[in-house]
């Protein structure tokens, strides 16, 4: 017999309206408390989790951005940012998913990018959610790096403070890849060239793996 389901149990307890089938504000349920969404190293949301009593995770949401191919004027572009989805993991007395709910994706009203030299060459596409959406993450990306390891982090912004910002503002990297694939100084050189601790990724191409 497989566990109750930790939502099932308190909404049949407190006499609250609702099941796993139908939408459920959970920030308005007062027996569960939620805890900060999860945001990864590249600043991209990972999930949001409501907990029950004596810290029981109850409700776990997963974001994800969902990529595919864009047809414009009859021409297919590939791995085109078009949207994101969620979806809502129930769990069980057992700390296992007891069931998923895939929420309807959201999908972006993409509009072409052009190489702004008069031609109308497409390079791209995006859109106002979009563009907010990944601005968000290159800052959540910097404010993760400066709480994690402020040294490198002062590093990065004492040596490329031009280029670095212009990134973060743009989303543009190729002039920030540049000049750290440059870098002749043997200080910071000796840093980038480090391991990761526990991996066999050193510095440089972690920075670089995180950049949009």
């Amino acid at each position: 017999m497989s566990a109750q389901i930790v939502l099932d149990h308190y909404l049949e307890k407190y006499q609250t309206l609702g099941n796993t089938m139908s939408d459920i504000n959970f920030d308005n349920l007062s027996f569960f408390t939620a805890k900060e969404k999860v945001i990864d190293m590249k600043g991209q949301w990972v999930s949001k989790s409501y907990y029950a009593a004596k810290d029981k995770e109850a409700i776990r949401i997963t974001y994800e951005k969902l990529y595919g191919t864009h047809t414009h004027n009859g021409v297919e572009w590939p791995n085109i940012f078009l949207g994101v989805g969620k979806s809502i993991h129930y769990l069980d007395w057992a700390g296992e998913i007891a069931y998923t709910k895939n929420k309807q994706p959201e999908y972006f009203d993409l509009q072409p990018v052009f190489v702004g030299d008069g031609t109308e060459t497409v390079v791209g596409f995006s859109s106002q959610k979009q563009r907010q959406i990944l601005k968000e993450e290159r800052r959540s990306a910097d404010d993760y790096l400066q709480a994690k390891n402020p040294n490198l982090y002062a590093l990065l912004y004492a040596r490329y403070t031009d280029t670095y910002e212009y990134y973060l503002k743009t989303g543009k990297k190729a002039d920030l890849v540049t000049a750290i694939n440059a870098e002749t100084d043997p200080d910071i050189n000796a840093v980038f060239n480090n391991l990761v601790f526990g991996t066999e990724i050193t510095v440089r191409d972690l920075i670089l793996m995180n950049l949009q």
